[in-house]
């Protein structure tokens, strides 16, 4: 935790909000650009779930800002650890209703399985992309 603490510290907030910005505008593309191929080859499902998938990254990544910014106002010990376990329990809620979702509706479910990992995707190369900007080595 303290090295994906001391990676993001390299970068300053406009920057960070530059980063989720460019990765949600990318993730609303390819979510709409999912629908529409999967439509035309005939299995729409799987292509709302790649949306469905890309829209659990987005909320889930807007969540961790706002969860920073309220953890960033309060001074103590107990800020990491505060973090930590808002982090764990949206990490389980995601991962309960993509496991629900392949439960119920295979298609669907494995669509969304797929539009988180190409969400998380984007989001790592956007960062690296940050840091490659920047200069910085490992």
């Amino acid at each position: 935790m303290n090295r994906l603490t001391d990676l993001f510290e390299q970068f300053s907030l406009p920057e960070i909000s530059d980063i989720l910005r460019r990765t949600a505008f990318i993730g609303a593309g390819l979510a709409i650009a999912a629908v529409v191929v999967t439509a035309l080859v005939g299995h729409f499902l799987i292509g709302v779930g790649v949306a469905l998938g890309l829209v659990l990254g987005i909320a889930n990544i807007r969540l961790v800002t706002l969860s920073v910014a309220r953890a960033s106002e309060r001074d103590g010990s107990k800020v990491k650890k505060i973090l930590a376990s808002n982090t764990l329990l949206r990490l389980g809620v995601t991962t309960a209703v993509i496991l629900g979702l392949v439960y119920l509706v295979r298609d669907l479910g494995l669509g969304a399985l797929a539009g988180v990992a190409l969400f998380y995707f984007i989001f790592l190369s956007g960062v690296m992309r940050a840091l490659f900007q920047q200069g910085v080595t490992a």
